[in-house]
């Protein structure tokens, strides 16, 4: 049996947790965080639970590589906030720990002005090595988008002779009631996504747009959400999708990240960058420092708090273009649900399960052995029939849509 640990227990940790517990491969799940409150909540409704809470620096790698060998720690589940990665990857490599988080710092390619410290490419450049000398793997970007969105372009990839483009779509039709405003996941990383420089692949090369208005196209998602407008959004899977080696060599060109919002968010994200407040470079303000991010976030409710007030659905896909047998094929493969039912299931809103489920399920094909890849590495990289069979198991409702287009006769 194996111990886990996550890292941070907000709503996505507190998921992870959950998920967790319900896995007899598991010994013990430790829960640690700078704050254990929502930690202490959780061990305090589970009955007959395995956790052990603590409080624990996630930004000490010398600090939390010794608490990692000294609990034994199989698998470190990373829910924080991006900022941490290379630190707690530090750790990892250091303690021989398996390693999983859901997000990396907003892309931009060598050279950017804003160059991310903690984009994808850095993480795998720096511990893709380290990891393959332990024997142990870094699965990064692994939630729901980027994540399973990874694994389901690369179901539909393996079933195709050659492929043209990769799309990640995301839309959602919640109305949170009780709220002026509202953001169902991290408001920090919301309103850096917006803000960001979206990077996509184009032609085969990565290219960049202005924040929300590049890539504007109106998407017909699966009733009920139906025809909605997107915008291409800073996100991993927008490029690494498209520059991932096996996925180039089958003659993917084109790869990006749509994400659908109204035009009360467009203006207020708008509103953000104009003023700065979208960013985590910190300023001094009546001699304290402070991420203007922060101040932006600090008065939302926070997502975790958000499940029992929500109504609608969310809908997140990869679709898939290509030929097949010399037939032109197009895969739309993803995941729906109601974020009502969803609440009253698990306790969680639906956008924190979704994120939650495909790292739980990771780490339990890592401790028994069933992932096989080692080193540092996307989603994509991931034989994906077994993590979506397992991935509908825990919840994680899976539809595939295949049209073919045949000449009529």
């Amino acid at each position: 049996m194996a111990i886990a640990m996550v890292l941070g227990t907000g709503g996505v940790g507190s998921v992870i947790g959950q998920k967790l517990h319900t896995y007899d491969c598991f010994e013990k799940i430790i829960l640690a965080d700078r704050d254990t409150t929502f930690a202490k909540t959780l061990q305090g409704n589970t009955k007959n639970n395995r956790f052990e809470v603590c409080q624990v620096n996630a930004t000490n790698v010398q600090e939390l590589s010794a608490f990692m060998i000294e609990k034994k720690v199989d698998v470190t589940l990373n829910a924080c906030n991006s900022v941490v990665n290379f630190s707690v990857l530090e750790a990892c490599s250091i303690a021989g720990s398996h390693y999983i988080d859901m997000a990396a710092d907003i892309y931009s390619p060598s050279g950017a002005k804003k160059s991310g410290k903690n984009s994808y490419e850095a993480e795998i450049d720096r511990f893709n090595q380290p990891f393959l000398d332990k024997n142990i793997a870094g699965v990064i970007c692994m939630g729901v988008d980027p994540g399973a969105v990874n694994v389901f372009a690369r179901w539909a990839m393996d079933r195709l002779d050659t492929a043209t483009s990769i799309r990640i779509l995301d839309a959602d039709n919640g109305d949170v009631k009780g709220y002026r405003f509202a953001v169902l996941f991290s408001p920090e990383t919301f309103f850096e996504e917006l803000g960001a420089v979206p990077y996509y692949v184009k032609d085969g090369q990565v290219t960049s747009g202005r924040p929300l208005e590049t890539e504007v196209e109106w998407i017909r998602f699966p009733d009920p959400i139906g025809l909605v407008k997107t915008y291409a959004v800073a996100h991993e899977e927008g490029v690494s999708l498209g520059i991932y080696p096996p996925f180039v060599k089958k003659g993917v060109r084109y790869s990006v990240f749509k994400y659908s919002i109204s035009d009360k968010v467009y203006n207020i994200a708008k509103s953000l960058s104009l003023l700065g407040l979208d960013s985590w470079k910190k300023i001094k303000v009546d001699g304290v420092e402070v991420a203007p991010v922060r101040v932006a976030a600090a008065n939302l409710p926070k997502p975790a708090q958000l499940g029992a007030t929500v109504d609608g659905f969310s809908c997140v896909g990869a679709e898939v273009r290509g030929v097949k047998d010399g037939i032109p094929v197009e895969y739309f493969i993803y995941t729906m649900d109601n974020h009502r039912e969803t609440y009253d299931k698990y306790g969680y809103s639906l956008t924190v399960v979704q994120t939650g489920i495909p790292p739980a399920v990771t780490a339990k094909l890592l401790v028994t052995g069933k992932i096989k890849e080692r080193g540092v590495m996307m989603p994509e990289a991931l034989a994906p029939d077994l993590i979506m069979e397992e991935f509908v198991k825990e919840g994680l409702n899976i539809f595939v849509e295949k049209r073919e287009s045949k000449k009529w006769v």
